[in-house]
């Protein structure tokens, strides 16, 4: 996978971002965890047991995540363009 990650690392590497961008990406990750703890069947398999490693799940988490209810993006923002994108995928194979 290197190959093909340095690339983007070292285009991209030197970039700012603004607090907004930041926070977007903290939204993303806590969809990811909640995704892994309401629907992965590893994660709930595991948390199910006489005895679950919490430990375990969290520590996969990523290490800074946000949830903010009922999240709205900005009209016209990179944000909802995505969002559109994610609710509408295209299918390639067409």
């Amino acid at each position: 996978w290197m190959p093909s990650w340095l690339p983007i690392v070292e285009k991209n590497g030197s970039k700012e971002f603004t607090e907004e961008q930041k926070h977007w990406q903290c939204l993303r990750r806590g969809r990811y965890l909640e995704f892994n703890l309401l629907y992965d069947r590893g994660v709930k398999f595991g948390l199910a047991n006489a005895n679950p490693r919490v430990e375990g799940v969290m520590v996969s988490a990523p290490p800074k995540i946000a949830f903010d209810y009922n999240h709205v993006p900005a009209e016209g923002s990179e944000e909802e363009r995505l969002l559109k994108i994610l609710k509408e995928p295209k299918d390639w194979t067409e």
